[in-house]
């Protein structure tokens, strides 16, 4: 394998002194090292102290601060109790009193290991490197073979910039285990930090003797030599590992990159799609590569066809791997090739379901296609997957009302309504369409109590203030809330056709004919001279100002539109407006 990659510097020996510290005690008694108590006042210490423990291992950690501060009001010196409290103010969060804590426990009992340990955690997450160095050295003193203590003596070193005493550290802990990976890389980075490149080579070399058939180790020698400047020692040991190992997928991937820091482009993606193409190849990283891709083309739209070769290349290498398809389908949906997009998130439903985005996905891609069939055969099935998903309700419940099954939308709609929590807009949506599927069912109360809930929820949605004042409108019914509602649409987004005209005809239904008139104009010059309602509703107004051979060109010219009123061509025929 290839195996070349960076060890981050971890405090091992602080990470094992936490959960030690937090599993065993001091071996001193909770009162030792204060004046004498009388033994009313060690009781009552004692109280103290063991309840406040009891009440920390219930999670009570408020109790249990206020037990162990009272009890250091009656020993102030208790090295136990200090360390507790300093526990309990590191796990609220209040790091300056846990540090305040955890010196008083050391300076009360100065030999107790646990207590260095846990202090130098609390370091580590203040970012105070140089006072962990001391406490590990007072470690050692007792145990100067302590690897725990050495790796955190070397940790703190490296962190502290102190580079040549880090290497000092970790080349003692070398004295005692060997050479080891971990040591070696460790030693190279701070070499390299150091600028010491002849050691931080020898290092890697140490390595590929110590292990001469892993041909990873010539990355980290290519990387050195590129970090330096020395680009063709670089490529050498690259086309040296590929010739010892072309199969290596991650070889490819350094080359790609290689060649991109160099400015060749061109050569960086035929590298790139070699890696891809190696069925062995880490599909995670294949994956980061990808959506490194999919930011950057967001951007740079002349590289969408790479990404797109690279999830063609992809998908072939990885068929079983449901994410790739995924992915590709993310990038055809974004170049709105939409059929094909279906054909992959399909492919991922075959033999994995439980991918809520690639539902998601599929469902608002039948809707913009408007396969409503399909839309509502899946959206049934994403409800059983997905039940306090709103979403897929209200895909179902849009699907059922264009197949004009509206008891089905109803159902569906009240449903994704009872599960959508917080979201106002997703509730406007909701209640808006329950509306207008009751109003299709002729059952206008309940119609009007949905667009009521729906402006409840957003007072200034267009679409629902248009509709309730239309259907309202044709029912002659409310017109004086239909009137309000259509002129505040018209206010929210002025110079829509589609509100001007229904505004138009709340007027014509008040008797308002005059008005009307100026609003229907305002809609045929914003866009409605081609639709028949517009046209056929200026006939209307028309004829109830007295223009009758107008109002007949007017509805002569709907029906040429395809206007589909029944009356129209009653209209037409007997010259007069017919309710």
């Amino acid at each position: 394998m290839f195996k070349y990659f960076q060890i981050s510097i971890l405090f091992i020996a602080l990470v094992l002194a936490s959960s030690c510290a937090a599993g065993k005690k001091a071996p001193v008694s909770p009162s030792t090292g204060g004046p004498e108590l009388t033994e009313k006042e060690q009781l009552e210490f004692a109280h103290l102290f063991y309840d406040a423990e009891k009440d920390k291992l219930l999670g009570n950690f408020s109790l249990a601060q206020e037990k162990f501060q009272q009890a250091l009001r009656i020993q102030p010196r208790s090295a136990a109790t200090h360390f507790e409290l300093s526990q309990i103010y590191l796990q609220a969060g209040n790091i300056e009193l846990a540090e305040l804590s955890g010196k008083q426990a050391i300076k009360f009992d100065p030999e107790n290991k646990w207590f260095k340990l846990a202090l130098a955690d609390i370091y580590e997450q203040e970012g105070k490197y140089a006072e962990i160095i001391p406490l590990m050295e007072a470690l050692l003193k007792n145990e100067p073979n302590q690897l725990d203590y050495l790796f955190g003596l070397g940790s703190a070193h490296a962190q502290n910039k102190d580079f040549s005493a880090s290497v000092r550290t970790f080349d003692k802990i070398e004295s005692i285990t060997g050479v080891t990976e971990d040591l070696a890389l460790q030693k190279k980075n701070l070499y390299m930090q150091m600028g010491k490149t002849d050691k931080a080579l020898a290092e890697i070399r140490k390595l590929m003797d110590l292990y001469p058939d892993e041909v990873g180790y010539r990355g980290f020698l290519a990387e050195i030599y590129e970090a330096t400047g020395q680009k063709e020692k670089a490529l050498e040991e690259y086309n040296e590992i590929v010739r010892l190992d072309p199969e290596n997928p991650n070889v490819y991937f350094s080359l790609a990159e290689f060649y991109r820091r160099q400015g060749d482009r061109d050569r960086s993606f035929i590298e790139l799609k070699k890696a891809f193409s190696n069925s062995e190849g880490s599909v995670d990283l294949k994956l980061q590569v990808l959506s490194s891709y999919f930011d950057i083309t967001a951007q740079f739209p002349s590289l969408r066809p790479q990404a797109m070769e690279l999830c063609e290349i992809l998908v072939k290498a990885h068929p079983e791997d449901t994410r790739t398809r995924a992915v590709y389908g993310d990038f055809l949906v974004r170049a709105e090739r939409y059929e094909e997009a279906l054909v992959q998130y399909k492919k991922v439903l075959e033999s994995d379901k439980s991918s809520f985005n690639v539902w998601n996905q599929i469902l608002n891609i039948e809707a913009s296609l408007e396969n409503y069939q399909e839309l509502f055969d899946l959206s049934t099935e994403a409800i059983e997957l997905f039940p306090y998903q709103p979403g897929v309700f209200l895909f179902n419940g849009i699907a059922a009302m264009q197949l004009k099954q509206y008891d089905k939308a109803v159902a569906a709609l009240k449903d994704g309504a009872s599960v959508t929590i917080g979201n106002s807009l997703l509730s406007a949506q909701f209640y808006s369409s329950l509306g207008d599927s009751y109003q299709y069912l002729s059952k206008y109360p309940e119609s009007n109590e949905a667009y009521e809930k729906a402006l409840k929820f957003e007072e200034s949605n267009t679409y629902v203030l248009n509709n309730y004042a239309y259907y309202l409108s044709l029912r002659n019914e409310n017109l004086e809330r239909a009137k309000e509602m259509a002129l505040k649409c018209n206010e929210l987004s002025p110079g829509n056709p589609s509100f001007q005209d229904t505004y138009a005809w709340v007027l014509f239904k008040l008797g308002e004919f005059e008005e009307a008139g100026k609003w229907i104009d305002k809609a045929i010059n914003s866009g409605g001279i081609s639709s028949g309602t517009i046209m056929e509703h200026k006939g209307d107004i028309l004829f109830k100002q007295g223009k009758t051979d107008d109002a007949v060109d007017f509805w002569k010219r709907a029906l040429d539109l395809g206007a589909k009123s029944e009356k129209l061509k009653e209209k037409i025929t007997q010259k007069k407006y017919i309710e």
